[in-house]
């Protein structure tokens, strides 16, 4: 009993240091549209993730989601903006 209170203990208070938080700067339902962005702000040295909703079954409902660190996000849309331009 007093493992698992210790163990409790120790897996409420840690903290994963390097763990980055994800934001979505873009949405679409066409997957290459995403990817073709995701290329660009891998290229201007931003990291992605790209995150799909879409229903397994059927692929037409649902978005997928081009997603940065939450730290990148100002960087990420303004590449964005100036590609779609």
């Amino acid at each position: 009993m007093r493992l698992i209170r210790i163990l409790r203990e120790k897996l409420t208070t840690l903290k994963l240091v390097n763990e980055p938080k994800w934001q979505s700067v873009y949405q679409s339902i066409e997957e290459y549209s995403v990817h073709i962005r995701k290329l660009k702000l891998e290229s201007e040295g931003i990291p992605t993730m790209v995150f799909d909703q879409r229903d397994s079954s059927y692929n037409a409902f649902g978005y997928i989601y081009l997603q940065v660190p939450i730290d990148q996000i100002d960087e990420a849309n303004k590449i964005l903006k100036e590609f779609d331009e």
